[in-house]
């Protein structure tokens, strides 16, 4: 690796030179026009000049300046890279070395005897800068270029390699004896320990030992050099060839396909190659020895890659039909990849999708149940009897811990499938650092075959007994194995891509597993996937008791069962709906499809969205005028919210209008936002919940759906309903239109007399002037006295609109109670109190829609009713 060129000096600023002509033009220019005009003020002029001409100088110098800080800031930059990219070439130049003389080298004896002995690192010359001219000059721009160059040229850790012979080691204690016990391991080398030197040695390199961290170093010819030791564990120098050519107990690492892995055709598996032992090639049976196994180990200990060895060799030996795979990885599912193309996966479960995860968690109860059935059926205690009738399931673990931190149920369904795998052909493999803390007792107890990987400390092994010893100091790959056949020590093979291909094209023909669980559910559910499902799950009789018993309006996701079914909703049995969920997550959706599912059965009668409109519908579903009815209320918090200090009227208005429409075999539903205040009382009237898509995961906790199991991708329709995941059915149209809740129209009688009580007489009076110009306006009600009022005065003959406030009004009340026994009373933009004080009433009033024109209309001898007059409507 060579390095880029160096970072060029700060480039000064042009010098901008004086512009005299600029300045010697404009005087010449100056006089001359004075002259020929004969005025003295063109000389004024002539100063310009030289004004244009410093004021250019002074910028050109300013600009001069940033070009120099620019400059400056641009090699400060470059420097910085360059001395990066010095560290990443000297880096580049360890590793190329690294590789050539490694530390430990396991090659053939006579390679390595051809190959000189490395010692250590020290600092040692670099060719990474060998290309690169020298800067001149004694700035200290170019001082900064030299010291950078410098630097270069040493890397400060390069491999120090000395000629094999004879070595001449000078010290004592664990550091010469940890250093003599290495090298005397070496082809072509001899130790002689000495503990001084007095004479030359001759030909023989002298290694003196100083420290443990440096050695000084003398070969022939040459000066003293310190060297930094590099040291070996007892177990790694073990690995390496003796003096006398013997070859290590186990290899470093092991390539899968160097084993014998063929596959068989047979009916039951007899064990999986997973590397080699002492003896040879060795294998894990879970059929015989097992049903179960867990495994241990630190991070980068070989767990993972032990788990993809005995998934690609469980492959190998049988076709998919006899064995299959079920991964479950929670360290992001890169574990097993490449493995889930295999003809024999029946599904991967991760940590990313925390519903799949419980989908798969449930799925295995069912499969459990599934074989026991089958197995039952078939008159069959245990699958080795019959091993034909069901495939082997083998469910690799990677993560255990993670896996019931996030889901602790789960200790529930492996501490039954581990009592009860061996007879149902179901095998379980545990992966996890500190299998001792987080496996139970429960399901330790079933799994006989024990397998460690590398500790930090023997008690993190006790699952292997004496073994763990070894295993503190163990390179990547090296385990542990116990199983019937005793304890014994084995290394790992490594799979690759090309391995997994092999296998994979060697069962192409079969067909592939079937997966544990159902698909998930689809992002849109058609009418067609409703008619599908109804075909297998017909309605029970006794939920057909009512012309609209029964409503489906979705697909249901069961996994305990291993199918989907129909969402229904039946109103007597489940009561009131409630549909909660954030914007835009489908609450509108749902009640759409409520509506079209029931239209055939029922009048649907959806709620308006403002106050007054849906007071009346409320009053009107109240006193039971409407039969069968399915009641709708899109947004229902939002319209309580908005009665205000009325919401509790309201309420009991929505009861009492719920009560009659159910009474008559009807039904009510409504969407509910979830952050809406006051939403939990709301619910309370509410006996069944739709939950769809919250805001958050606390919303989603709040709500009362699975905890854990918040998705923030759910589509629209997405959500949960009797526990079960739920996408609701897509309407063919969209929610019906309110219900009409507009008052009756009031018109202004034309030979009576009209009280008019407002608050804003001025508005009302021009309202009324505009559209009955020819009718008289009365403001001043004090005027009025009870003669006004007498049957024989000519007022029949010219009816008056009198228009006062409430106070005004309650001033004359004599007036007003004659008045009144002929005249209609209008009362609009007052208070209900406005209205008990001047009409005497207590009853409940209905709010009204002023911008309409409503307002409250009081006939002779009636009690106050909600109306609409045209002429108080505004714009």
């Amino acid at each position: 690796m060579r390095l880029p060129p160096l970072p060029e000096p700060p480039r000064p600023a042009a010098r901008a030179p004086f512009p005299l002509v600029a300045v010697v033009a404009p005087v010449v220019a100056a006089v001359v026009i004075g002259l020929v005009v004969g005025s003295p003020f063109m000389l004024m002029f002539a100063a310009l000049g030289p004004i244009i001409a410093i004021a250019s100088l002074l910028d050109a110098r300013r600009a001069g300046r940033r070009h120099v800080r620019a400059e400056r800031e641009r090699f400060d930059r470059e420097c910085q890279l360059f001395e990066v990219e010095i560290d990443r070439a000297h880096h580049a130049e360890r590793v190329a070395l690294d590789e050539r003389h490694p530390l430990i080298d396991l090659s053939d004896r006579e390679r390595r005897a051809r190959s000189p002995l490395r010692i250590g690192t020290a600092a040692g010359p670099s060719a990474i800068a060998a290309d690169i001219s020298r800067p001149y000059g004694e700035s200290d721009d170019d001082e900064r270029r030299r010291r950078m160059l410098a630097r270069a040229a040493v890397n400060p850790q390069l491999a120090v390699m000395i000629d094999r012979g004879p070595i001449v080691l000078v010290g004592e204690g664990l550091v010469a004896d940890a250093l003599a016990r290495r090298w005397s391991r070496e082809p072509g080398v001899r130790i002689e320990r000495r503990g001084a030197v007095e004479t030359s040695p001759g030909d023989a390199a002298v290694i003196t030992v100083r420290s443990a961290t440096a050695l000084d170093l003398q070969v022939p010819g040459a000066a003293v050099r310190r060297v930094r030791p590099e040291f070996m564990t007892r177990r790694q120098v073990s690995t390496l060839p003796s003096a006398g050519g013997g070859s290590a107990e186990l290899p470093v690492s092991l390539a899968w396909s160097s084993l014998e892995c063929s596959g068989r055709d047979d009916a039951e598996l007899s064990g999986v190659v997973v590397g080699v032992g002492a003896s040879g090639v060795d294998e894990i049976d879970l059929v015989a020895a097992g049903p179960h196994a867990i495994v241990g180990g630190t991070t980068g200990s070989g767990k993972s890659e032990f788990l993809r060895a005995l998934a690609l060799g469980w492959a190998a030996a049988a076709p998919p039909s006899r064995a299959q795979l079920l991964f479950v990885d929670f360290k992001g599912g890169a574990t097993f990849a490449g493995l889930t193309d295999l003809p024999h996966s029946a599904g991967l479960v991760t940590d990313l999708d925390p519903i799949v995860a419980q989908r798969a968690v449930r799925a295995l109860r069912a499969e459990l149940r599934h074989r026991e059935r089958a197995l039952a059926e078939a008159a069959v205690r245990d699958l080795r009897d019959h091993p034909e009738l069901l495939p082997r399931l083998l469910v690799l673990v990677d993560e255990y811990a993670a896996l019931i931190e996030a889901f602790p149920d789960v200790h529930a369904v492996f501490s039954d499938l581990a009592a009860r795998g061996r007879s149902l052909g179901v095998h379980l493999v545990l992966c996890t650092q500190h299998p001792n803390s987080i496996v139970r007792d429960a399901i330790s107890a079933n799994c006989p075959v024990r397998i460690s990987f590398r500790v930090t400390e023997v008690s993190s092994a006790a699952i292997v007994g004496d073994l763990a010893r070894e295993l503190v100091t163990a390179p990547p790959g090296r385990a542990a194995l116990v199983d019937e056949r005793g304890t014994r020590l084995l290394q790992i093979a490594v799979i690759s891509d090309d391995d997994i291909t092999v296998v994979r094209r060697r069962w192409s023909g079969h067909e592939p597993a079937s997966s544990t669980w159902c698909p998930p559910l689809p992002d849109l559910v058609s009418a067609d996937d409703l008619a599908a499902l109804r075909s297998q799950q017909p309605i029970e009789p006794g939920e057909s008791s009512s012309p609209m018993s029964t409503i489906d309006f979705g697909v249901l996701d069961d996994p305990d069962n291993r199918c989907r079914q129909i969402a229904r909703w039946v109103p007597q049995r489940d009561g009131s709906l409630a549909v909660q969920g954030a914007a835009r997550s489908g609450r509108t959706t749902v009640l759409a499809t409520l509506a079209e599912q029931a239209a055939e059965h029922a009048a649907v009668v959806v709620l308006p969205a403002a106050l007054p409109a849906a007071w009346a519908i409320l009053e009107r579903l109240s006193k039971g005028s409407i039969g069968c009815t399915l009641l709708l209320a899109d947004d229902l918090d939002q319209l309580v919210s908005g009665a205000g200090e009325r919401s509790g009227e309201l309420l009991a208005l929505w009861d009492a209008a719920v009560r009659s429409v159910r009474a008559a075999g009807g039904a009510a539903a409504a969407a509910l936002s979830i952050s809406t205040p006051g939403a939990a009382a709301l619910l309370a009237r509410f006996e069944s919940r739709v939950m769809l898509r919250c805001t958050d995961a606390d919303e989603h906790a709040l709500v009362g759906a699975p905890r854990g199991l918040f998705d923030r991708r759910a589509p629209a329709g997405r959500g949960w309903w009797h526990e079960l995941q739920l996408h609701s059915l897509m309407p063919s149209s969209a929610l019906p239109p309110p219900a009409d809740g507009r008052a009756a129209v009031w018109r202004l009688p034309q030979a009576t007399d009209v009280i008019v009580v407002t608050n804003h007489v001025s508005e009302v009076v021009e309202q009324v002037a505009a559209h009955h110009g020819e009718r008289r306006l009365v403001v001043d009600v004090r005027s009025l006295g009870a003669h006004s009022f007498d049957p024989d005065s000519s007022v029949a003959l010219d009816p008056r609109i009198m228009i006062a406030t409430p106070e005004a009004w309650q001033s004359v009340w004599g007036v007003l109670s004659i008045a009144r026994q002929s005249a209609p009373v209008v009362l609009t933009r007052v208070d209900p109190a406005d209205v008990r004080a001047v009409l005497g009433c207590r009853d409940s009033l209905a709010p009204l829609d002023t911008r309409a024109g409503e307002c409250w209309v009081a006939e002779p001898g009636s009690p106050p009713v909600r109306a609409r007059w045209q002429t108080l409507a505004r714009p």
